[in-house]
């Protein structure tokens, strides 16, 4: 028994809707292969199992008197697209704090193609005083993680800067 004409194309159709569907699919696996960054965060994992230790901690730092003093955090618009010159006073109770290491992870929310990590330097030294340079390379939010190890603890404070 013959196929009528009609069911012969919708055979046709759906061959056509197979291979199709197979081409997008092998497309999308090429296109999300070749833009595989890997996990942003080393070491994301152990972060995770830590984070309510590391929550903890922050507050019991705060408390203690730790903060950080610059005009990164208070007027945040001076930031502008190209190199900026950063100077970030480190202190606990009004007392600088030396010799600490001071990091700024440098990111972008929707993408990880300009994360970087600048390191800030103590000037002059024994002050407390942290500075160093950073470069946005283009206009649009921005987030300034910045980090400061001071005797095996850490202190962050982020901040998110719209760079016109």
């Amino acid at each position: 028994m013959a196929l009528h004409k009609s069911m012969k194309l919708a055979f046709v159709w759906i061959g056509v809707a197979f291979v199709a569907l197979i081409a997008a699919t092998v497309v999308t696996i090429r296109y999300a292969s070749e833009g595989y960054t890997g996990p942003i965060e080393k070491g994301y994992y152990e972060k995770g199992l830590n984070y309510e230790k590391s929550i903890l901690e922050q507050k019991k730092m705060i408390s203690e008197g730790y903060s950080y003093e610059s005009d990164f955090f208070s007027s945040p618009q001076k930031i502008k697209k190209g190199k900026n010159y950063l100077s970030i006073r480190f202190q606990k109770s009004g007392t600088p704090v030396t010799g600490a290491k001071l990091n700024i992870l440098l990111e972008r929310a929707a993408t990880d193609e300009w994360n970087r990590s600048i390191s800030l330097i103590e000037y002059p030294k024994d002050s407390g005083i942290y500075q160093g340079e950073v470069e946005i390379p283009e206009s649009g939010l921005w987030i300034l993680n910045l980090q400061g190890e001071t005797g095996g603890r850490i202190l962050q404070k982020t901040a998110e800067v719209n760079i016109q």
